[in-house]
């Protein structure tokens, strides 16, 4: 009595077998679309465990990093901000010595020193504005910021925990040249001295500045390596992808061609029961 699987019609097997390869083909497929579509290899943990743990771990350093450039340019608008109004404050003192030179002048009359004296004070008003609603006050007391931590300007331009013209050694009384050539001479000093402390305090500021443009160059450098990990490990190679799709949709047509000739069969060989 012939055996074979193909006479052995009631469960089918070669049909079933060929149905369960076409259904594995299938999910092969709908794989393959979804890397093609995405451009990724790795789009979930079961396209492969390991990958993908490494993926979402360079993930949250890419994001922690992108944070931190965030939070440094932050930081270095911030003190830039500060060092251009110190910038104005040390044109200012410039423009002040330069006047209370041309009081040495010995054709200078008694009424043009009174009108330069006016100008002086004038622009001592506009160095406390500066001070006072400008400058931070952090600055003189001590600040942490980007990856600095508890500095502050030692070239201080206060007495106390707000940045003054006292602590620049000026005030209406040591800036005079209304008087004799040796108040002159020592306003000049004076004003002279709060612009050494001014440069310094901008030289300061100027460090703190490019020393956090390097942590954040750094910052930088390490997030695209950090992106460029995650492209080997995740993006798909687009050739590849398409070889495989072509490949697997040519099995797909042959495994639907062979079912439906093995169906054919099993109902020629019902139709002769």
């Amino acid at each position: 009595m012939f055996q074979s699987m193909f006479t052995r019609i009631n469960s089918q097997i070669p049909s079933q077998s060929m149905l369960l390869t076409l259904s594995i083909i299938n999910r092969q497929l709908v794989a393959a679309q979804e890397r093609a579509s995405t451009l990724k290899r790795i789009n979930r943990a079961s396209d492969g465990p390991s990958d993908y743990y490494s993926i979402r771990r360079l993930d949250k350093g890419i994001s922690d990093n992108g944070a931190k450039i965030s939070a440094y340019e932050s930081s270095i608008n911030y003190l830039e901000k500060n060092d251009g109004y110190l910038s104005q404050i040390s044109s200012t003192l410039s423009e002040m010595s330069s006047l209370a030179n041309q009081a040495l002048d010995v054709s200078v009359t008694t009424a043009e020193k009174v009108a330069i004296q006016e100008d002086l004070n004038q622009l001592l008003q506009s160095i406390e504005g500066i001070l006072s609603s400008g400058v931070a006050e952090k600055l003189y007391t001590g600040f942490s910021i980007g990856g600095l931590h508890n500095v502050s300007l030692e070239g201080t331009a206060t007495d106390s925990a707000e940045p003054t013209l006292a602590g620049l050694t000026l005030d209406g009384t040591n800036v005079n040249v209304t008087g004799s050539v040796s108040d002159i001479n020592q306003t000049i000093t004076n004003i002279d001295n709060a612009l050494d402390v001014i440069l310094k305090d901008e030289a300061r500021l100027g460090s703190y500045v490019k020393r956090i443009e390097n942590d954040r160059d750094m910052l930088e450098i390490e997030q695209i390596n950090q992106l460029s990990t995650k492209s080997l490990l995740e993006d798909a190679d687009i050739a590849e992808v398409q070889l495989e799709l072509a490949k697997l949709q040519i099995m797909q047509s042959a495994s639907l061609a062979l079912l439906a000739q093995s169906n054919l069969y099993y109902e020629n060989v019902l139709s002769l029961i």
